[in-house]
């Protein structure tokens, strides 16, 4: 259902902006971007590459550097909205956790380079904001993995538009 608004919000205005804008968002992420960019929107792949990567790291820096202050604006407006926003941590921390200590930031990479819904940009930033990462680890870890799995959906994209077409 948010997807389907998502969708027909997004045809409503440039596929270029679509790809970035989808790309941003924790539903979608640059795991759906690329496919319905390249197979939808017919844009060029480098194109879509460039776009779905600049997307996806809009939110990082923000997230990373404003959750804390988030959470603390809630605890004094919103007190039930903590509770909500504790469990998003403590999930992140659950699943990426054992990773983290097993692979240090290695692992944070790794957890993000698997195209499956709950491991991107999002889930990867609040994860290092659960365990505490320091931001010189955390940020370039999050960077390299966003461009390892958007490089992973990119040629499976292509591969599978190759096949089907």
């Amino acid at each position: 259902m948010i997807v389907d608004v998502l969708f027909s919000w997004a045809s409503s205005i440039p596929p270029w902006l679509a790809t970035i804008v989808l790309s941003a968002l924790p539903v979608t992420e640059a795991q759906l971007a690329i496919p319905v960019a390249i197979l939808s929107w017919k844009l060029h792949p480098a194109l879509v590459y460039t776009l779905a990567m600049f997307g996806n790291a809009l939110p990082i820096i923000p997230i990373f550097f404003g959750f804390t202050a988030l959470r603390s604006f809630a605890e004094r407006h919103a007190g039930w909205s903590v509770k909500w926003l504790d469990r998003l941590v403590a999930r992140a921390h659950r699943k990426f956790g054992s990773d983290f200590e097993k692979y240090g930031t290695l692992g944070l990479i790794a957890f993000m380079a698997i195209p499956f819904p709950g491991t991107g940009v999002w889930t990867a930033v609040l994860a290092a904001v659960a365990l505490k990462l320091p931001w010189r680890q955390a940020i370039p870890a999050i960077f390299c993995g966003m461009l390892l799995v958007g490089a992973i959906v990119l040629a499976i994209t292509l591969a599978g538009g190759s096949i089907a077409g």
